[in-house]
């Protein structure tokens, strides 16, 4: 017997089919892989200029602190080398604020130098060519404007973060010449900065070097961002797309080979990563500790169309509870200690809350119980005490029986009340509590707000 031969255009078609699924998974899988490097380049770069402006923003708020001081200017004027040195010069040989300190006069004249490693006798740290570009800066300004300037510097092959001001008086107005002294304030760009850069960020290869045009776009960053550049950042790329491609492309090319196979096997994949993502999500939204809802989970409650029409109405209350002396627990019997009087708080809210609401772990040793009723008021406060009651129990761990109580506020969600809101009184009244040092529930009133403010 003849086998059947398929029609022309069905070959055709499935040849076509084939080819065009092949081409789109290939064309898919390099821009994405590639997408992923160019999105990792981007999310470093962002993150080395974010660490360096925070590096500059924390050296100018310190320089700017002690320049624009009046006992600066007027112990710079008419102080001792050591009042200078006790109230200024300290900031950069005993504390972390700067690496060296130097104060000039207003022509530019070194006064005082203080370095974090040589201390006051740093006069030979002050090198006024590689300072002749911020001395430039800040001589654009008038001593009467409270502006700094930044930029970085090169000296003896080190760079540095620097930072100018001119030390004025409240009352520099008044002054009939207003020659004041300037403080320049700098950071060490070193080694040990930049692991540290490297650390927090999650790069390799972290180096500064002299301004490069040749630097690579996607893994550098100039310094300063403006004005003439001094030092080029530099950084290992990494390309987790790229390694990804080349670990996958042997499987992605069996896949082409057998597209009919893959279509069944794709369904099947797509199905378990279904029931995965479903089981993740209930694993996101519960604390593994306890089994209660964490805020993720308390989160998704309140959003339901019943609690929000609660929450409106009036028809809720939060309780919030923190263990007193959790912390001395931990300390005293161990982390085990503390993991139990959290399970076993968790099994005695859930036993009093029961269908007057939900309970959900918030962090730490903080739960919050929503209580949902016509009268949230007295169902809340009515739990509460029972809570207080269950907690005389002692509990075990390990042969030492111990009680644990918490303190306990109460709020009461009025119409329009937000939930945000409602959680911040029952917190501020737990506090209330947790400061008066009782074991009873307090319910929120408005003059908590006013005594914590």
């Amino acid at each position: 017997m003849q086998k059947p031969s398929f029609p022309p255009p069905i070959l055709w078609g499935l040849a076509s089919l084939g080819l065009f699924a092949t081409s789109i998974i290939l064309i898919m899988l390099f821009w994405m892989t590639n997408r992923i490097d160019v999105l990792e380049h981007e999310r470093a770069r962002d993150l080395v200029e974010l660490a360096i402006q925070k590096t500059t923003e924390k050296l100018v708020q310190s320089v700017e602190d002690y320049a624009y001081w009046t006992l600066a200017y007027h112990l710079v004027q008419t102080g001792s080398a050591e009042d200078i040195y006790e109230n200024i010069g300290s900031a950069a040989t005993e504390t972390v604020l700067f690496d060296q300190l130097f104060i000039l006069n207003h022509d530019g004249e070194l006064l005082h130098a203080y370095d974090d490693k040589t201390g006051a006798k740093a006069v030979d740290a002050y090198d006024p060519i590689a300072m002749g570009p911020i001395w430039q800066a800040l001589n654009e300004n008038n001593a009467e404007d409270p502006i700094s300037k930044s930029t970085v510097i090169e000296t003896e092959g080190v760079f540095y973060l620097a930072v100018a001001a001119w030390i004025t008086t409240d009352e520099i107005n008044k002054l009939p010449e207003a020659k004041v002294p300037a403080l320049i304030g700098m950071t060490r760009l070193d080694g040990a900065w930049q692991n540290e850069l490297a650390r927090q960020i999650d790069i390799t290869g972290v180096k500064l070097i002299p301004f490069s045009q040749d630097a690579p776009i996607r893994s550098s960053v100039s310094l300063p961002a403006s004005g003439q550049p001094v030092a080029s950042l530099t950084w290992d790329p990494a390309y987790s797309g790229t390694t990804l491609r080349n670990q996958i492309l042997p499987l992605i090319l069996v896949i082409c080979g057998g597209i009919i196979v893959v279509c069944g096997s794709t369904a099947r994949y797509f199905m378990t990563q279904h029931a995965s993502l479903q089981r993740a999500t209930k694993i996101a939204r519960t604390d593994q500790l306890t089994g209660l809802l964490n805020r993720a989970g308390l989160e998704e409650q309140l959003q339901s169309k019943h609690m929000t029409k609660c929450l409106e109405s009036g028809q809720l209350a939060a309780i919030y509870l923190d263990i007193n002396k959790f912390k001395k627990l931990n300390d005293a019997l161990g982390h085990r200690a503390g993991d139990i009087a959290l399970r076993v708080t968790a099994e005695r809210l859930n036993s009093v809350v029961g269908d007057n609401g939900f309970v959900a772990r918030l962090g730490g040793d903080e739960f919050v119980c929503v209580i949902v009723d016509e009268n949230p008021e007295s169902v809340a406060l009515a739990i509460a005490e029972r809570v207080v009651s269950i907690s005389k129990s002692s509990i075990s761990f390990d042969g030492h029986d111990q009680i644990v109580m918490a303190s306990i506020g109460i709020s009461v969600a009025t119409p329009g009340t937000q939930w945000e809101a409602l959680l911040s009184q029952s917190d501020s009244a737990m506090y209330w509590s947790k400061n008066k040092a009782t074991d009873q529930p307090v319910i929120f009133c408005k003059s908590m707000d006013s005594a914590a403010a």
